[in-house]
């Protein structure tokens, strides 16, 4: 009895046993599986890809990628992620794909309105983090890519591969002739970018291996385009195009005729040239004309005074020198005296003065960050003492940039309840103009926790809550952000004076667009 108890004993230990170590084997297999370095789900890796030097030779990648934008989903970024042969995958590295998504060292030769897939391989991250990305507005590192020709310049905006964290990409639709080459700059790695004060700025820039070489699409058909209606979103990115290369592709357009309203609307010698649309010039008269009668609240900083500086004194305002302080900060005018409308909410800025019309702006200046202070009390206490409005111009977010305590996502909430509560209860009725933060490139601003993710994430957030409601439109200025346009190197957040007139020319878009 006892020896078969002891029998029946071992029998179950043996079973217990075996159920142990075949769990332990699946938990193995598991982690191995999971911790295999840059590989897509359902990809062999393989020790050597057929040689894609030879564009003419190439073999199409076996493994694409899947839900990216074409021709990235030809792409195989798994492969690109663990070469050695090419990438000894320590350095930083900028390439152009082939059309068809191939890896090729060659330069790329593309058409006049080919899409292209530009992607950024990173090196390992110094500190990886341990929060999780979808926390987040904006991918894990800070990174500022331009695509620079001969004649035209474009930001380009990179998104994170959702499973090689540390390969960024982008599907690029290049609507000018010219040769480009990308440069990039990685300002922050791991998130490193929201709390900018406990990290060094300490940039590394690349440019990348190969170029591309945009020929002249000869079909003029194709090269037709609609007038601007920068409600589309589609029509608000473009590039940085050289006036001389504008005046001989363009010579009859508006902007290709030179004369002092041109030069206004000119940035370092470059016009800001949509990519899908023909821009379309409106003057300050018709704009005036377009607004007669209107009465206007604005709710913004100081970046939108400069706008109304501009505007009211017909694009004449800090246009003295090109060495003037004003370009890059004009907080030290007396604007009591000289802006009084800057000052008192409740004295407009009358256009009728000067233009015969009868336009009044209420400009209510916004001083402190919105997570600081109850602007949905302030605003409705405000807007019953000023006359009706017609239009609403609102502006969040760059004093949150500025400060270390709050983040993105916080300011997402904030930003969102305050633009549905001015929406329904405050301005039902109204046109709302919501204008995006600040563009900000390629440097720090002291005590300040300004960077270009910080502005990029911010910006998303508004975004993202602007987009419900027919009658909220946005004003993108952070579109025209490019970093030969920036006043880091002058300690300001802002923009290069002359940026304003382009950014009061989408306003106008907006507001009349079938001039």
């Amino acid at each position: 009895m006892i020896s078969t108890q002891w029998r029946n004993i071992g029998f179950v230990a043996a079973i217990v046993v075996l159920l142990f170590t075949i769990l332990h084997l699946q938990q193995e297999t598991r982690t191995v599986t999971e911790h295999i370095p840059h590989t897509e789900p359902g990809t062999q890796q393989s020790d050597q890809q057929p040689d894609t030097d030879d564009i003419d030779q190439s073999e199409s990648l076996k493994n694409p990628s899947f839900n990216e934008p074409a021709p990235c989903n030809m792409v195989d970024f798994g492969w690109l992620a663990s070469d050695r042969k090419y990438w000894d995958g320590w350095g930083s590295k900028a390439m152009f794909m082939r059309p068809d998504g191939n890896f090729t060292r060659k330069d790329v030769i593309a058409t006049e309105g080919d899409t292209i897939c530009v992607v950024v391989l990173l090196g390992p991250t110094p500190a990886p983090s341990a929060i999780r990305s979808e926390e987040h507005l904006a991918p894990a590192d800070s990174l500022v890519m331009t695509a620079i020709g001969r004649s035209n310049k474009r930001t380009i905006k990179l998104q994170q591969h959702r499973t090689q964290t540390n390969v960024y990409y982008a599907a690029v639709q290049f609507m000018h002739e010219d040769i480009y080459q990308l440069d990039t700059r990685i300002e922050y790695r791991s998130y490193f970018w929201e709390t900018p004060s406990h990290h060094a700025y300490r940039p590394f820039r690349f440019q990348s291996k190969n170029k591309l070489i945009v020929r002249v699409n000869d079909d003029q058909e194709s090269t037709a385009l609609p007038p601007c209606n920068y409600k589309n979103p589609l029509h608000q990115d473009g590039v940085w195009m050289s006036k001389n290369e504008y005046q001989r592709r363009y010579p009859l357009d508006f902007y290709g005729m030179f004369g002092m309203a041109q030069e206004d609307h000119a940035q370092n010698d470059h016009f800001f040239i949509p990519d899908h649309c023909q821009p379309q010039y409106i003057s300050i008269g018709q704009a005036i004309q377009c607004l007669q009668g209107q009465t206007v609240h604005v709710w913004a900083d100081n970046n939108v005074r400069r706008n109304l500086k501009a505007f009211s004194s017909g694009n004449r305002w800090c246009m003295e020198s090109a060495k003037s302080a004003c370009i890059c900060d004009d907080d030290y005018e007396d604007h009591a005296e000289l802006y009084p409308w800057a000052t008192d909410f409740s004295i407009p800025l009358k256009i009728n003065e000067t233009w015969h019309a009868d336009t009044e702006f209420y400009f209510n200046h916004v001083d402190t960050a919105l997570v600081e202070a109850n602007w949905a009390q302030i605003i409705s206490r405000r807007a019953v003492q000023l006359k009706e409005a017609d239009i609403v111009i609102v502006g969040f977010g760059n004093d949150d940039i500025r400060l270390r305590t709050v983040t993105p996502t916080e300011f997402a909430t904030a930003f969102s309840r305050l633009l549905d509560y001015l929406a329904h209860e405050i301005y039902p009725t109204q046109r709302i103009i919501v204008r995006t933060p600040q563009p900000f490139c390629c440097g720090s601003i002291y005590s300040t926790a300004w960077n270009s993710g910080r502005s990029e994430a911010f910006t998303q957030a508004v975004m993202e809550a602007y987009s419900w409601d027919d009658r909220v439109m946005l004003w993108n200025v952070h579109a025209l952000g490019i970093a030969d346009n920036m006043c880091v190197s002058s300690g300001t957040a802002y923009t290069n004076r002359k940026l304003v007139n382009i950014e009061n020319m989408q306003l106008w878009n907006l507001l009349c667009p079938a001039l």
